[in-house]
């Protein structure tokens, strides 16, 4: 049996969240803690011995006992079905992709998915360095162009702005909720949204900022840099934390990310296939 928790009820499984890394794993505490837009689905509704989460937009965790046979006897069609149905409503989503806090996982998806191509990546963790952050305030690599602007995400701003509307309501469930727990900072041109760095989920005090760029003619203008350098002066002076992640093939993340003055925490696999 798998069926669906109401948020109210998403108390029921941090007793799941034992592998590695799960009860610091941002995107995920993001959604249990009902701040980010998510779905949850377990085994059953009383004490999940199982359960799958999904953070809108960004991928799906699988928690619990990977060998629960009442659970993964279904969950090939699970996914085939309600979990393709739920990404292509909330977010356009094709592709499931889900972080593995726990290895035996992958056995299981490989055994109930049978019939896709399964690709096997690795999401790599960083956490910020303050002193690193600082040492790169003092010997900026960028200066902002004159005919850009960096402005904070406002709730005006999103409202005037189609693109970071969608952008950002892929993880909020409104402008409001944004403006009221995230931070965010945009570049624009002519009042147009070229790029925007904002949190994409909020843990606590823990903010997990991306970066994203809207007009291919503003990239490899260090934009990312900049606007990443504001972002983060904002969360330290507010008293955030501020964590990145990204997948391991993708280097100029990575590069962005050293600059800003992250360092490498760990690394978690990552399973994808197209639904």
């Amino acid at each position: 049996m798998i069926v669906k928790l109401l948020k109210e009820e998403y108390f029921k499984i941090n007793k799941l969240l034992d592998a590695p890394h799960a009860k610091h794993e941002n995107v995920l505490n993001a959604v249990l803690s009902g701040m980010n837009e998510g779905v949850v689905y377990v085994d059953q509704l009383e004490e999940p011995q199982t359960a799958i989460v999904y953070a809108v937009g960004l991928r799906y965790f699988l928690l619990g006992d990977p060998k629960n046979e009442s659970f993964n006897s279904q969950l090939g069609a699970f996914i085939s079905t309600q979990l393709k149905q739920d990404s292509l409503e909330l977010c356009g989503g094709t592709w499931f992709i889900a972080t593995i806090l726990n290895d035996m996982w992958k056995e299981t998806l490989e055994k109930v998915v049978v019939d896709r191509r399964i690709y096997v990546d690795y999401s790599v963790y960083y956490e910020l360095d303050r002193d690193r952050f600082k040492q790169g305030l003092e010997h900026p690599l960028h200066i902002l162009d004159e005919d850009l602007a960096i402005v904070k995400i406002t709730k005006e701003l999103i409202d005037a702005n189609e693109e970071l509307r969608e952008e950002l309501t892929e993880y909020w469930s409104s402008a409001e909720a944004f403006t009221q727990f995230a931070v965010g900072y945009a570049v624009i041109h002519n009042e147009k949204v070229v790029s925007a760095c904002y949190s994409c989920c909020v843990n606590g005090n823990r903010h997990e900022i991306y970066i994203a760029t809207f007009e291919k003619d503003a990239r490899n203008r260090g934009l990312a840099t900049i606007l990443g350098q504001q972002y983060i002066k904002e969360c330290l002076e507010r008293g955030f934390d501020v964590f990145w992640s990204t997948d391991e093939s993708n280097e100029p993340s990575k590069r962005v990310a050293e600059k800003l003055g992250f360092v490498l925490s760990h690394r978690l696999m990552a399973i994808e296939f197209e639904f």
